[in-house]
This record gives structure tokens, C-alpha cells and sequence, in this order.
């Protein structure tokens, strides 16, 4: 079963509360087909700790060498603001963003850099940057991954 079909699951299954403090500089981790770097989104609301243990898990269970401890990562629901479409309605696609210690307001708005590199095969995962994307502000906090 791929993510994506997992991550519409998390939709509906586990959602949990919002983040305190905003982001930026920090590095986290997408799915390889949501990276639209410089592209706008908003911070939706995070995720449950188990909703994001079960994305950074393989298919069926168990853990990637990238992520021995899954559980030490925040993720996020994110929203790409696209340009408006047919009738002036603006297009979105709905992904995550996972990062260790990663905290985002609700309501904030960031952009991926530019600059990614393949983080997992297995998991289909980019790491890359978060910047700030305007209507956000805030104080930044550091993260790493492995």
C-alpha cells in the first residue's frame, strides 16, 4: 500500500493539536511527489504521535535505517497555496511535513527551498528546509535529522 493512501487515512484518523512556535531554516522531510519548492503553503494542524510514527514506518510496519526512532519526529498537515483556477477557485494540494522537535503555528505560511536531497528511498522522502513564507513570523527553532 503506498503513503499517500496511508496519509489520506491520517485525514480523517489523526489529527491532533496545533503547534506553539513557528519555524524557519529548519531542516524536515517531505514526500519526494508533494515537494513544490518556493511554493506557498499553510500550516493546516499538526498531526497525533501515532498518526506520524505509522508515516515513518515501512508498509506493514518496522523502521527505515534513515528513522530508528520515529517517534521522535512532529509532523504537520500543509496546505500549498496555488494560483487561482477556473471561476477565480485556487487549486491546493494537502501533504505532511515531518521534522525532529519541529514546531509550526497553525495558520502560518512557509515555503520549501529549493535545495532537497533523497532523505529515504523506502519512505519516498526528501529532506529539505522550511522558509518563511510570509504571514507567519515568529521565533525559529533548530531541528536535525539523521
Amino acid at each position: 500500500m503506498k503513503k499517500g493512501a496511508l496519509a489520506t487515512g491520517a485525514l480523517a484518523l489523526g489529527l491532533g493539536s496545533a503547534g506553539s512556535a513557528s519555524a524557519q531554516g529548519q531542516n524536515v522531510l517531505v514526500y519526494t511527489y508533494d515537494y513544490h519548492p518556493g511554493v506557498q503553503f499553510r500550516v493546516v494542524q499538526a498531526l497525533e504521535q501515532s498518526t506520524t510514527v505509522g508515516l515513518l514506518s515501512r508498509p506493514g510496519g518496522g523502521t527505515v535505517p534513515e528513522i530508528s526512532q520515529p517517534d521522535d519526529y512532529n509532523a504537520y498537515i500543509i496546505r500549498y497555496q496555488l494560483g487561482a483556477g477556473l471561476q477565480g477557485s485556487r487549486g491546493q494540494i494537502t501533504t505532511f511535513v515531518f521534522g525532529r522537535d519541529l514546531s509550526l503555528n497553525t495558520g502560518s505560511t512557509r515555503r520549501f527551498s529549493g535545495d532537497a536531497s533523497v532523505f529515504s528511498s523506502t519512505l519516498n522522502l526528501l529532506s529539505t528546509t522550511v522558509q518563511g513564507g510570509g504571514g507567519g513570523g515568529g521565533t525559529t527553532t533548530t531541528t536535525t535529522t539523521s
